[in-house]
């Protein structure tokens, strides 16, 4: 009786959970809408995922690297936050937190053909002036390392020696991608 209980408590409905999170996400203050957001941590399913990268949207930067947080430990089969947290990983504009909670996010992603022009943007885009940008692009770099399992160093040359690996090695990993998506999919019906 007690291991059903446990059991019970370990599996999620997610779909109870979303309902829960559109009436918590309406809450004029922060905090409450950060918790509604932390609540769907660990998500699995699509429809979850989407209200998450939805709520990389948020007015508030609390919630929006709530979301970004939430992403990171769920599991989205689908990519569908990928380009959500890419948007906001390259965009110079957005807080360094918040984009680096984007970053790590992103390195959880499955298809990494989608996710690592986002991460290739960021550190090449970096130019000589904005020293300021100079430490999040080798923590950026040091988060890309990990994801693909190679490292180019944190140089001058490194966004250089990603071009020309991604150029190597794009249409291999755009076609594995291509087969874990077709895979996710068989699985999901």
């Amino acid at each position: 009786m007690l291991v059903l209980l446990l059991v019970g408590l370990l599996v999620r409905d997610e779909a109870a959970l979303r309902d829960t999170f559109s009436k918590e996400i309406k809450a004029k203050e922060a905090a409450k809408r950060v918790e509604a957001v932390k609540k769907l941590a660990g998500a699995k399913e699509e429809k979850t995922i989407e209200l998450l990268a939805h709520s990389l949207k948020d007015a508030d930067l609390s919630v929006r690297k709530a979301a970004a947080e939430a992403i990171e430990g769920s599991t989205d089969g689908g990519g569908k936050a990928i380009k959500p947290l890419g948007t906001i990983l390259v965009d110079k504009k957005e807080e360094i937190d918040l984009r680096m909670a984007c970053a790590k996010a992103l390195s959880k992603a499955r298809y990494k053909s989608e996710a690592f022009p986002y991460f290739f943007e960021t550190i090449n885009s970096i130019e000589a002036e904005e020293r300021h940008f100079y430490k999040f692009g080798a923590e950026v770099t040091g988060i890309l390392d990990k994801y693909i399992g190679k490292s180019f160093g944190a140089g001058k040359q490194t966004a250089d020696r990603w071009g020309e690996w991604w150029t190597d090695n794009k249409k291999a990993i755009t076609e594995e991608d291509e087969k874990k998506r077709k895979d996710w999919k068989e699985k999901k019906e």
